[in-house]
């Protein structure tokens, strides 16, 4: 990815360890990961640029559609805002 990265939240003794990959993504972590409000990552989890999972009531999106949809962003030089 070139120059796109995605950074990890980490909270207190409950955070995973640094060992442990991260799965998936809330889609208030996604926003402020990459910069964006909630409301755009719905928007395109809508469209269809960005696949997401329901778990409950909860709204995932997996680490490796994230890292799949900036790949797609980077290369097609798609403006985000």
């Amino acid at each position: 990815m070139s120059g796109v990265q995605v950074r990890s939240q980490a909270k207190g003794a409950d955070s995973e360890s640094p060992s442990t990959p991260k799965l998936g993504w809330t889609l208030d972590e996604l926003a402020r990961s990459l910069g964006v409000s909630v409301p755009f990552i719905r928007l395109e989890v809508k469209r269809g640029r960005l696949r997401a999972a329901h778990l409950g009531r909860r709204v995932v999106v997996l680490d490796t559609e994230v890292r799949h949809y900036l790949a797609l962003a980077s290369e097609t030089g798609r403006s985000w805002r």
